[in-house]
Protein backbone atom coordinates (compact mmCIF):
# COMPACT_ATOMS: atom_id res chain seq x y z
CA UNK A 1 0.00 0.00 0.00
CA UNK A 2 1.21 3.30 -1.04
CA UNK A 3 1.72 6.78 1.32
CA UNK A 4 -0.81 8.26 -0.62
CA UNK A 5 -3.19 5.13 -0.75
CA UNK A 6 -3.14 4.75 2.93
CA UNK A 7 -3.19 8.44 3.83
CA UNK A 8 -5.68 9.55 1.16
CA UNK A 9 -8.73 10.46 3.75
CA UNK A 10 -5.89 13.16 5.35
CA UNK A 11 -4.65 14.17 2.06
CA UNK A 12 -8.36 14.76 1.19
CA UNK A 13 -9.12 16.85 4.23
CA UNK A 14 -5.79 18.98 3.84
CA UNK A 15 -7.01 19.68 0.06
CA UNK A 16 -10.51 20.82 1.51
CA UNK A 17 -9.18 23.08 4.20
CA UNK A 18 -7.32 24.68 1.76
CA UNK A 19 -10.31 25.37 -0.90
CA UNK A 20 -12.03 26.68 2.06
CA UNK A 21 -9.64 28.80 2.88
CA UNK A 22 -10.09 31.05 0.32
CA UNK A 23 -14.08 29.97 0.28
CA UNK A 24 -14.25 32.11 3.43
CA UNK A 25 -12.95 35.08 1.37
CA UNK A 26 -15.02 35.42 -0.87
CA UNK A 27 -17.89 34.63 1.67
CA UNK A 28 -16.64 37.69 3.21
CA UNK A 29 -16.64 39.95 0.54
CA UNK A 30 -20.46 38.55 -0.76
CA UNK A 31 -21.35 39.02 2.92
CA UNK A 32 -20.13 42.44 3.11
CA UNK A 33 -21.96 43.73 -0.23
CA UNK A 34 -24.64 41.76 -0.71
CA UNK A 35 -25.70 40.62 2.80
CA UNK A 36 -24.92 37.72 5.35
CA UNK A 37 -28.84 35.89 4.41
CA UNK A 38 -28.71 36.66 0.66
CA UNK A 39 -25.45 34.72 0.68
CA UNK A 40 -26.93 31.93 2.62
CA UNK A 41 -29.72 31.89 0.90
CA UNK A 42 -28.49 31.56 -2.90
CA UNK A 43 -25.37 29.01 -1.50
CA UNK A 44 -27.04 26.27 -0.54
CA UNK A 45 -29.75 25.98 -3.31
CA UNK A 46 -26.98 26.50 -5.85
CA UNK A 47 -24.88 24.41 -4.35
CA UNK A 48 -27.36 21.53 -4.28
CA UNK A 49 -28.40 22.52 -7.96
CA UNK A 50 -24.67 21.26 -9.08
CA UNK A 51 -24.20 18.49 -6.76
CA UNK A 52 -27.19 17.09 -8.25
CA UNK A 53 -26.48 17.23 -12.06
CA UNK A 54 -22.93 16.17 -11.32
CA UNK A 55 -24.78 13.04 -9.67
CA UNK A 56 -26.74 12.85 -12.27
CA UNK A 57 -23.81 12.78 -14.72
CA UNK A 58 -22.11 10.00 -12.52
CA UNK A 59 -24.84 8.08 -11.91
CA UNK A 60 -27.54 8.87 -14.19
CA UNK A 61 -30.09 10.20 -11.42
CA UNK A 62 -31.08 13.24 -9.94
CA UNK A 63 -31.07 11.77 -6.35
CA UNK A 64 -29.32 8.83 -4.69
CA UNK A 65 -31.21 5.80 -5.01
CA UNK A 66 -31.23 2.73 -2.89
CA UNK A 67 -30.49 4.75 0.30
CA UNK A 68 -32.17 3.52 3.36
CA UNK A 69 -34.33 5.77 5.67
CA UNK A 70 -32.07 6.19 8.83
CA UNK A 71 -29.27 7.09 6.84
CA UNK A 72 -31.11 9.65 4.88
CA UNK A 73 -32.21 10.61 8.29
CA UNK A 74 -28.34 11.23 9.60
CA UNK A 75 -27.23 12.74 6.59
CA UNK A 76 -30.07 15.04 6.74
CA UNK A 77 -29.48 16.03 10.35
CA UNK A 78 -25.61 16.33 9.53
CA UNK A 79 -26.76 19.14 6.85
CA UNK A 80 -29.35 20.73 8.80
CA UNK A 81 -26.52 21.30 12.12
CA UNK A 82 -23.32 21.52 9.50
CA UNK A 83 -24.29 23.61 6.79
CA UNK A 84 -28.09 25.35 7.57
CA UNK A 85 -27.18 26.43 11.34
CA UNK A 86 -23.06 25.88 11.69
CA UNK A 87 -21.79 27.62 8.49
CA UNK A 88 -24.63 30.42 8.32
CA UNK A 89 -23.73 31.16 12.09
CA UNK A 90 -19.60 30.56 10.95
CA UNK A 91 -20.44 33.43 7.76
CA UNK A 92 -22.33 35.82 9.80
CA UNK A 93 -19.19 35.71 11.97
CA UNK A 94 -17.19 36.41 9.23
CA UNK A 95 -18.83 39.36 8.43
CA UNK A 96 -18.58 40.77 11.91
CA UNK A 97 -15.14 39.90 13.07
CA UNK A 98 -13.59 38.77 10.20
CA UNK A 99 -12.11 35.69 8.87
CA UNK A 100 -9.18 35.42 10.98
CA UNK A 101 -11.11 35.23 14.75
CA UNK A 102 -14.27 33.03 13.20
CA UNK A 103 -11.51 30.56 12.26
CA UNK A 104 -9.59 30.71 15.59
CA UNK A 105 -13.11 29.68 17.29
CA UNK A 106 -13.47 27.01 14.09
CA UNK A 107 -10.32 25.21 15.31
CA UNK A 108 -12.24 23.70 18.31
CA UNK A 109 -14.44 21.97 15.78
CA UNK A 110 -11.98 18.87 16.02
CA UNK A 111 -12.67 18.68 19.87
CA UNK A 112 -15.84 18.54 19.58
CA UNK A 113 -15.94 15.79 16.65
CA UNK A 114 -13.16 13.37 18.71
CA UNK A 115 -15.42 13.78 21.82
CA UNK A 116 -18.56 13.09 19.60
CA UNK A 117 -16.95 10.71 16.74
CA UNK A 118 -15.48 8.09 20.21
CA UNK A 119 -18.61 8.02 22.24
CA UNK A 120 -21.16 6.94 19.05
CA UNK A 121 -18.74 5.90 16.38
CA UNK A 122 -16.31 4.05 18.85
CA UNK A 123 -13.60 5.75 17.33
CA UNK A 124 -10.95 5.21 19.79
CA UNK A 125 -7.61 7.54 18.93
CA UNK A 126 -4.32 6.37 20.16
CA UNK A 127 -2.25 9.14 22.32
CA UNK A 128 -0.21 9.57 18.92
CA UNK A 129 -3.27 10.94 17.19
CA UNK A 130 -4.39 12.51 20.39
CA UNK A 131 -0.92 14.45 20.63
CA UNK A 132 -1.38 15.40 16.94
CA UNK A 133 -4.82 16.63 17.13
CA UNK A 134 -3.76 19.09 20.28
CA UNK A 135 -0.77 20.23 18.08
CA UNK A 136 -2.88 21.05 15.07
CA UNK A 137 -5.22 22.60 17.27
CA UNK A 138 -1.98 24.38 19.30
CA UNK A 139 -0.71 25.89 15.66
CA UNK A 140 -4.26 26.84 14.05
CA UNK A 141 -5.22 29.03 16.88
CA UNK A 142 -1.21 30.95 17.40
CA UNK A 143 -1.65 30.98 13.40
CA UNK A 144 -4.73 32.78 13.91
CA UNK A 145 -3.60 35.15 16.38
CA UNK A 146 -0.38 36.42 14.51
CA UNK A 147 -2.37 37.97 12.09
CA UNK A 148 -3.87 41.31 13.74
CA UNK A 149 -3.11 43.78 11.93
CA UNK A 150 -3.43 47.82 13.42
CA UNK A 151 -5.60 48.64 9.78
CA UNK A 152 -7.41 46.01 9.66
CA UNK A 153 -11.18 46.62 9.20
CA UNK A 154 -12.01 44.09 12.01
CA UNK A 155 -9.28 45.77 14.37
CA UNK A 156 -10.36 47.51 17.71
CA UNK A 157 -13.71 46.24 17.39
CA UNK A 158 -16.63 47.09 20.15
CA UNK A 159 -16.46 44.38 23.00
CA UNK A 160 -20.87 43.63 22.70
CA UNK A 161 -19.84 42.72 18.10
CA UNK A 162 -16.63 40.71 19.24
CA UNK A 163 -18.68 38.75 21.90
CA UNK A 164 -21.77 38.65 19.29
CA UNK A 165 -19.33 37.14 16.60
CA UNK A 166 -17.03 35.08 18.77
CA UNK A 167 -20.49 32.88 20.14
CA UNK A 168 -21.58 32.81 16.24
CA UNK A 169 -18.04 30.90 15.44
CA UNK A 170 -18.97 28.97 18.74
CA UNK A 171 -22.32 27.86 17.06
CA UNK A 172 -20.54 27.21 13.64
CA UNK A 173 -17.58 25.03 15.23
CA UNK A 174 -20.01 22.86 17.36
CA UNK A 175 -22.01 22.59 13.96
CA UNK A 176 -19.01 21.37 12.10
CA UNK A 177 -18.38 18.87 14.66
CA UNK A 178 -21.88 17.29 15.15
CA UNK A 179 -22.53 17.28 11.67
CA UNK A 180 -19.02 15.68 10.89
CA UNK A 181 -20.57 12.49 12.94
CA UNK A 182 -23.82 12.45 11.90
CA UNK A 183 -22.42 12.56 8.45
CA UNK A 184 -20.23 9.64 9.09
CA UNK A 185 -23.17 7.82 10.80
CA UNK A 186 -25.21 8.44 7.69
CA UNK A 187 -22.17 7.05 5.43
CA UNK A 188 -20.90 3.63 7.28
CA UNK A 189 -24.15 2.80 7.73
CA UNK A 190 -25.85 0.27 10.15
CA UNK A 191 -25.27 -4.33 10.18
CA UNK A 192 -28.86 -3.44 7.71
CA UNK A 193 -28.21 -0.75 5.82
CA UNK A 194 -25.54 -0.01 3.25
CA UNK A 195 -24.62 3.33 3.93
CA UNK A 196 -23.97 6.00 1.25
CA UNK A 197 -21.24 7.29 -0.89
CA UNK A 198 -19.42 10.68 -0.21
CA UNK A 199 -21.15 12.64 -3.39
CA UNK A 200 -24.53 11.21 -2.80
CA UNK A 201 -24.15 11.84 1.26
CA UNK A 202 -23.16 15.80 0.33
CA UNK A 203 -25.97 15.86 -2.38
CA UNK A 204 -28.68 14.76 1.13
CA UNK A 205 -26.53 16.98 3.05
CA UNK A 206 -27.17 20.21 1.50
CA UNK A 207 -30.65 19.32 0.48
CA UNK A 208 -32.05 18.98 3.86
CA UNK A 209 -30.37 22.23 4.88
CA UNK A 210 -31.03 24.54 1.90
CA UNK A 211 -35.05 23.16 2.53
CA UNK A 212 -34.55 23.73 6.53
CA UNK A 213 -32.65 27.33 5.78
CA UNK A 214 -35.66 28.39 3.49
CA UNK A 215 -38.74 26.76 5.52
CA UNK A 216 -37.28 29.31 8.25
CA UNK A 217 -35.69 32.20 7.16
CA UNK A 218 -37.13 32.51 3.57
CA UNK A 219 -40.88 34.16 4.69
CA UNK A 220 -39.15 36.84 6.80
CA UNK A 221 -37.16 38.21 3.38
CA UNK A 222 -37.84 41.23 1.63
CA UNK A 223 -36.96 39.49 -1.76
CA UNK A 224 -37.34 42.70 -3.86
CA UNK A 225 -34.28 44.07 -1.98
CA UNK A 226 -32.47 41.19 -2.23
CA UNK A 227 -32.91 41.13 -6.19
CA UNK A 228 -31.42 44.61 -6.11
CA UNK A 229 -28.93 43.53 -4.56
CA UNK A 230 -28.08 41.14 -7.04
CA UNK A 231 -26.93 44.12 -9.14
CA UNK A 232 -23.30 44.02 -7.53
CA UNK A 233 -21.47 42.29 -9.70
CA UNK A 234 -18.05 42.27 -7.56
CA UNK A 235 -20.53 41.00 -4.60
CA UNK A 236 -22.18 38.16 -6.99
CA UNK A 237 -18.91 37.72 -8.45
CA UNK A 238 -17.56 36.56 -5.26
CA UNK A 239 -20.87 34.92 -4.07
CA UNK A 240 -20.19 32.64 -7.50
CA UNK A 241 -16.86 31.30 -6.48
CA UNK A 242 -17.30 30.85 -2.76
CA UNK A 243 -20.23 29.12 -4.37
CA UNK A 244 -18.58 26.82 -6.37
CA UNK A 245 -15.52 26.70 -3.70
CA UNK A 246 -17.51 26.06 -0.75
CA UNK A 247 -20.99 23.85 -0.39
CA UNK A 248 -19.95 22.42 -3.90
CA UNK A 249 -16.42 21.00 -4.33
CA UNK A 250 -14.73 21.89 -0.44
CA UNK A 251 -18.09 20.11 0.88
CA UNK A 252 -18.04 16.96 -1.27
CA UNK A 253 -14.28 16.74 -0.84
CA UNK A 254 -14.77 17.07 3.35
CA UNK A 255 -17.35 13.45 3.28
CA UNK A 256 -14.35 12.05 1.26
CA UNK A 257 -12.01 12.93 4.27
CA UNK A 258 -14.49 11.95 6.58
CA UNK A 259 -15.49 8.92 4.92
CA UNK A 260 -12.29 7.59 4.50
CA UNK A 261 -10.15 8.77 7.96
CA UNK A 262 -10.89 8.50 11.15
CA UNK A 263 -13.47 11.55 11.98
CA UNK A 264 -11.94 13.32 14.80
CA UNK A 265 -8.06 13.31 12.25
CA UNK A 266 -10.40 14.75 9.32
CA UNK A 267 -12.24 17.42 11.43
CA UNK A 268 -8.47 18.26 12.84
CA UNK A 269 -6.86 18.60 9.47
CA UNK A 270 -9.80 20.12 7.68
CA UNK A 271 -9.94 22.79 10.84
CA UNK A 272 -6.62 23.98 9.69
CA UNK A 273 -8.03 26.48 7.06
CA UNK A 274 -6.84 29.10 9.30
CA UNK A 275 -2.88 28.15 8.35
CA UNK A 276 -4.15 27.79 4.20
CA UNK A 277 -5.59 31.06 4.80
CA UNK A 278 -2.56 33.46 5.54
CA UNK A 279 -2.08 33.07 1.69
CA UNK A 280 -5.58 34.11 0.52
CA UNK A 281 -5.64 37.48 3.05
CA UNK A 282 -2.36 38.57 2.09
CA UNK A 283 -3.35 38.29 -1.55
CA UNK A 284 -6.82 40.37 -0.86
CA UNK A 285 -6.26 42.08 2.07
CA UNK A 286 -2.79 42.76 1.73
CA UNK A 287 -2.63 41.20 5.62
CA UNK A 288 1.19 40.01 5.36
CA UNK A 289 1.69 37.47 8.00
CA UNK A 290 3.86 38.34 10.84
CA UNK A 291 6.46 35.66 12.56
CA UNK A 292 4.07 34.40 15.01
CA UNK A 293 1.72 33.56 12.16
CA UNK A 294 4.96 31.43 10.39
CA UNK A 295 5.34 30.06 14.53
CA UNK A 296 1.85 28.47 13.95
CA UNK A 297 1.68 27.18 10.87
CA UNK A 298 5.15 25.11 11.78
CA UNK A 299 3.57 23.86 14.54
CA UNK A 300 0.18 23.23 12.61
CA UNK A 301 2.10 21.32 10.14
CA UNK A 302 3.99 19.30 12.60
CA UNK A 303 0.70 18.04 14.19
CA UNK A 304 -0.41 17.08 10.88
CA UNK A 305 2.86 15.17 10.40
CA UNK A 306 1.86 13.06 13.58
CA UNK A 307 -1.65 12.35 12.29
CA UNK A 308 -0.33 10.91 9.20
CA UNK A 309 2.59 8.84 11.43
CA UNK A 310 -0.31 7.07 13.99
Amino acid sequence: MTFLSAHDGELMALLGALIFAWTSVFFTIAGHRLGVTTVNLLRLPIGMTCLALTHLAATGSLWPTGLALPDVVWLGLSGIVGLAVGDSALFKSFTLIGPRRGMTIMALAPVFTTVLAWSTLGEHLGPLALAGIAVVIGGVVIASLGRDGGKSRFANLPPGLLRTGLLLALVGSLGQGLGSVFAKMGMVGTPSTAGASPLAGTLVRITFATVAYWIVVLPRQNLGAIACGLRDRRGVSALAVGILMGPFISVWISLVAIDRAPTGIAQALLGTVPVFVVIPAWVVYRDKPSALSLLGIFIAVAGGSLLFLR
